[in-house]
């Protein structure tokens, strides 16, 4: 199915025709120069496969990666430019060549160079400062992590980052958007908890840098109008067996624990890599909704309210198998499987009183959900200037089979209702993903690339009660097509990337129940811009804009109901249509520290959640499309290692949020209410291996299109020890010690307003460990085509 081709095929032939000309035309105008030198050790023997790194001198980007050869020689063919090499190899101190020009396609030997642990000086080579702690590019902002976190949990160390902030419940965002994780530029394909339990495990230590990217470029999927984390680790080279072992626990109300084991093999020819994660939480999620429905000119006609005490258990298992196979020194296969299992279950009370019964609702859920992730990879580097192209064949499954055992207890007049509730969720995702990269001369880049994704989503119901049976399906296909380019400069003072991305989406949806059915077919353009410009060493100014597409997700979309209790159901809207969203950003930087910034964001066919009254006080809540929304902020935010026991990571963001839409028959608008929101992070070393640390974080009061949210705090703290030479680390957290994290807020929906107040597990102890055995575990290349996809299949947890 991956390769029948939507309407209009002739979109797919032009991608390719200009895909391949283009290629063609620009191979046909480089003139490379040569740099040359040979690597020896301390004894001035040939030092074999040492990591040389090729690095524009205007911002130390790499240029292009590679390994001496046996005897401890390398070469690197490249465009006109100022470069210099990194070279690097365990047990040895890395060195920075001097700065070179390569002018007139010439050739520049470095000679022998010495890697020494104690040298300073080398022949033909000047060790020069590490690189910076921030670097900040058109596009991006990039963190090099320089040891920071000594070896905790990457999960740990993202408040530690600018801008990045990491709520109680594990949710992260960059900038007040929410995020996108990526590992090595490849989307992240697991659960919310899955992930969290992945970062929580991962050691900061086998991380290099990590990329914040507010405002993707058009090389990224158009869609999703967050923002990215790209965490990049360390490049393994070493050949045999290599891995990474932790564990964690917890203690709330109730216990939590997860662990895992990474294990890397690389031979000359090939390299295998296996992943077993396990993640487990047992949690209470207590809800009060108080619910006033209104007449038309504003007067409380009934009341009701619904208090839901509920005890849940989610586990997940995710097993990932990945292999890599050197078909030549330019041409990689890689192959990745990764089968995921979940459990979840909930027993849940809901105590209903509304102005016509008082009952109990007693609504007790088991779902068991797989998925599974294959993909295959080639990957050929065409030259050593960097000129690469990249084909990814991606499948991805995710099912959730949902059971559910209700019981209705209504205390006037004595009834017992029973029922029993099937929802099934089944979703299938082809995707084929072309990339190729072209660098220029003088600092100047080519990238362009397609991608085409199907997907087939299958819903069902079915319900059962004492009156009889009924069921009902929902199916929905879905095939985007999309081509891409991108030009970028990167120069010593100025830099540039411009994009632009167009993407051909044809959705159907149909409802066997009432035989409804919907098409959809659009082309939407996405280009970019991405500015940076360097005042001085220290001041710098960055300009960024794109447009973006938030498709609703297939869930969204799905108008089959999920029950929360008996008066308050869920369900999706086939005729939500997709976000469209507008957004520039300016920012001003000093020294890689502080930085300032204004963005602003106008989305059209805005999203928000609706509340609508149906019979007998029985609620239903939607997705819809409001007018449009705008989203204006201004932060401050400081990063830095003030001293060498203090670092700090600070941000504060003042936002404002306004939309407008009709809904209900009735018009809903907003101004917003500006908002004041801030995290401060400050670990102090009191010793070489002892650290202790400390997260302040304030949400104040906002306004989220028809909600409005309460404000709150929290405060943790933990301790750090690292152990065996800072390959093992033991962290202690306390989180939300004063147990002053709360999630509560007021839903206007016109004839009903809603308040909202849900409590949840925030204060508890983490304990968590981690041990790395023979070297940095090296990650396998995952592809990502149908990421986007399975994203928008994601279902939301009642």
């Amino acid at each position: 199915m991956l390769f029948i081709l939507p309407q209009p095929t002739r979109f797919y032939y032009g991608l390719v025709f200009v895909l391949v000309f283009t290629t063609m035309l620009v191979n046909a105008q480089q003139k490379l120069g040569k740099i040359t030198g040979n690597v020896v050790d301390e004894k001035l023997a040939e030092l074999p496969f040492v990591q040389i790194l090729l690095k524009r001198s205007a911002d130390s980007s790499v240029v292009k990666a590679i390994l001496a050869n046996d005897r401890g020689q390398f070469s690197f063919e490249v465009p006109d430019g100022k470069y210099f090499i990194d070279l690097r190899m365990m047990g040895y101190s890395t060195v920075h060549s001097k700065v070179f020009d390569i002018a007139n396609a010439q050739t520049q030997s470095l000679g022998v160079i010495r890697l020494s642990p104690t040298a300073t000086q080398l022949a033909a080579v000047n060790i020069t400062a590490t690189v910076p702690f921030v670097e900040r590019r058109a596009d991006k902002l990039i963190v090099n992590l320089n040891g920071l976190g000594s070896g905790a949990p990457i999960m740990e160390v993202m408040n530690q980052l600018p801008g990045v902030s990491v709520s109680p419940d594990d949710r992260i965002s960059l900038n007040g958007k929410s995020v996108q994780i990526y590992i090595d530029g490849k989307a992240t394909t697991l659960s919310s908890e899955a992930l969290a339990g992945m970062l929580k495990g991962i050691s900061s230590s086998a991380i290099q840098k990590v990329e914040l990217i507010a405002q993707p470029s058009a090389k990224y999927d158009a869609a999703g109008n967050g923002a990215i984390i790209n965490i990049i680790r360390k490049r393994n080279y070493k050949a045999g067996l290599n891995g990474n072992v932790y564990a964690g626990g917890g203690k709330g109300t109730f216990g939590k624990a997860n662990g895992g084991l990474n294990l890397n093999y690389k031979g000359k020819a090939y390299n295998l890599l296996l992943n077993l994660d396990y993640n487990y939480n047992k949690y209470f999620y207590d809800s009060y909704i108080a619910s006033t429905f209104l007449g038309a000119e504003g007067i409380a006609l009934s009341q009701s309210t619904t208090a839901i005490k509920s005890t849940r258990t989610n586990a997940n298992y995710t097993p990932n198998l990945g292999m890599d196979f050197y078909l030549s020194k330019r041409t990689t296969l890689s192959a990745s499987f990764k089968p995921g299992f979940q459990t979840f279950g909930r027993n849940s009370t809901a105590n209903i009183d509304d102005v016509a019964r008082q009952s109990q609702f007693i609504n007790l859920v088991n779902i068991h959900a797989s998925n599974l992730s294959s993909g295959l990879r080639l990957q050929h580097q065409i030259d050593s200037l960097g000129r690469d192209l990249t084909l990814d064949l991606d499948y991805y499954r995710y099912g959730n089979y949902n059971d559910q055992d209700n019981r209705t207890l209504t205390f006037s007049p004595a009834s017992d209702l029973q029922s029993v509730v099937g929802q099934d969720r089944v979703f299938d995702v082809y995707a084929f993903k072309m990339d190729y990269t072209h660098p220029l001369a003088k600092g100047h880049q080519l990238e362009m690339g397609m991608k085409t994704s199907y997907v087939n989503a299958k819903n069902s119901n079915f319900y059962q009660d004492f009156a009889g049976q009924q069921s009902n399906l929902f199916d929905y296909k879905e095939s985007i097509s999309a081509l891409y380019f991108t030009y970028a400069r990167t120069g010593d003072k100025f830099s540039y990337q411009l994009g632009i991305r167009g993407e051909y989406t044809n959705g159907q949806g149909e409802q066997e129940f009432g035989k409804d059915r919907f098409t959809r077919s659009y082309f939407q353009p996405f280009p970019s811009v991405h500015l940076d410009y360097k005042f001085t060493k220290n001041h710098s100014l960055s300009l960024g804009m794109n447009k973006r597409v938030e498709r609703p997700g297939y869930e969204s979309l799905n108008p089959l109901v999920r029950i929360i209790s008996s008066n308050n159901l869920q369900q999706g809207n086939p005729a939500l249509k997709p976000l469209v969203a507008y957004n520039a950003d300016i920012w001003y930087g000093y020294k890689n520290a502080f930085f300032f910034g204004l963005t602003y964001s106008h989305s059209v066919d805005d999203f928000t959640s609706i509340s609508v009254p149906l019979v007998n006080s029985v609620i239903s809540t939607l997705p819809g499309n409001a007018d449009y929304g705008n989203y204006f902020t201004l932060q401050a935010m400081y990063g830095k290692q003030v001293l060498p026991w203090w670092y700090t990571s600070s941000n504060t963001i003042l936002s404002k949020r306004s939309f407008k839409g009709e809904f209900n028959g009735g018009l809903l608008e907003s101004d917003g209410i500006a908002s004041l929101s801030g995290t401060s992070y400050n670990s102090f070393s009191l010793s070489k291996n002892f650290s202790v640390m400390f997260l302040f974080n304030y949400r104040g009061k906002s306004v989220d299109r028809t909600i409005t949210n309460r404000a709150f705090t929290y405060v943790t703290a933990g301790i750090r020890q690292q152990l065996l030479n800072k390959k093992a680390s033991v962290q202690l957290n306390a989180m939300d010690i004063f147990k002053s994290y709360r999630n509560e807020y007021n839903q206007n929906s016109g004839t009903l307003q809603q308040l909202w107040r849900n409590q949840f597990e925030t204060r508890m102890v983490k304990l968590n460990f981690s041990y790395s055995f023979g070297g940095t575990v090296k990650n396998t290349k995952k592809s990502n085509g149908a990421e986007d996809e399975r994203k928008r299949s994601a279902l939301n947890e009642n």
